[in-house]
């Protein structure tokens, strides 16, 4: 039942998100072209690559959830993480392309934008972006799930481009106010460059983070240490001969295997094995949540 309704808020919150984004990237596509603003436009370009990339995730969602069957057998989890990397990709090089060709127009000169229109856009772009990323993250708090948690994320760089790019155009209105109007050209440029530069810090984080459950890297944080204190604790008390564990965070799911040297036959029936089993899942499952235990017994080194 828990499950079922972490699994229902997490679709919930994707498929708002998903609402979200085609409001905001139509209406930041059109303006931008029809003011004459990259800035607008990037913003807008940003929010239409967060549409594709939150129908992934809607649908990885729904994965995820699923049990393992005879094509994936280890189940879906490992999706979650692939698909967070392929999305901070996406938005990383739309950054670099906006950053090369901020640079690119402030060399030409820059260009005039329709200033009014502009702040409309500006304006609606950032009560939406932010109200979106409230919801989002309260939701993802809530059932603790890194694709809503990743997408609130998204919202938020969104819902800081479209303030920029206001507090940006309030600023060309300052300059002609102060008679220098002449500088007006340039603000467009600049603020898609300096908005593509903090916009990358998103995607970076993302591909740094998953990149290591993608690529099995061991978790080190609280649960690693935890899992070394039970292992370690269990061999103390019941007497393994020796053992080793191998440990992996992907997606929402533990991956843990570990390897027990028994030496003595008639010390270790069936039974007791499997008390060891049960041992470990009571001490593990509270603090590990969805874990994929897999528990050998062996009586010679090689296969540890």
């Amino acid at each position: 039942m828990v499950t079922y309704r972490k699994v229902s808020k997490e679709r919930a919150a994707l498929k708002l998100s998903l609402a979200g984004t085609i409001f905001v990237s139509i209406l930041g596509i059109s303006y931008g072209f029809y003011v004459g603003s990259n800035a607008i436009l990037l913003d807008g370009m940003f929010s239409l690559l967060s549409m594709g990339m939150t129908g992934l995730s809607l649908y990885t969602a729904y994965l995820v959830s699923k049990p393992d069957d005879a094509q994936f057998q280890f189940g879906y989890a490992h999706l979650e993480p692939l698909i967070n990397v392929v999305n901070g990709i996406m938005i990383l090089v739309t950054c670099v392309f906006a950053f090369i060709t901020g640079i690119l127009t402030i060399m030409d000169g820059g260009h005039n934008i329709i200033l009014k229109d502009a702040l409309i856009y500006a304006v609606l772009s950032t009560i939406s972006c932010f109200s979106i990323y409230v919801i989002e993250k309260h939701i993802a708090s809530s059932v603790d799930s890194e694709l809503v948690r990743v997408d609130s994320q998204e919202w938020l760089i969104d819902g800081i481009l479209s303030a920029a790019i206001l507090i940006g155009f309030i600023s060309v209105m300052i300059c002609d106010w102060l008679g220098y109007s002449k500088w007006n050209a340039y603000i467009d440029p600049i603020l898609v460059t300096t908005l593509a530069l903090f916009a990358s810090i998103l995607p970076i984080n993302v591909l740094r983070r998953n990149l290591k459950e993608v690529l099995l890297v061991a978790p080190q944080d609280g649960a690693q240490r935890h899992v070394d204190q039970v292992i370690e604790a269990l061999s103390k008390e019941y007497g393994f001969d020796d053992y080793t564990h191998h440990f992996a965070k992907i997606g929402r799911q533990y991956d843990l295997e570990i390897n027990i040297l028994v030496k003595d036959d008639y010390k270790w029936p069936t039974k007791r094995q499997d008390h060891i089993r049960q041992q470990l899942w009571d001490r593990l499952s509270d603090e590990l949540g969805e874990t994929w235990l897999s528990v050998s017994f062996t009586a010679q080194e090689r296969w540890l």
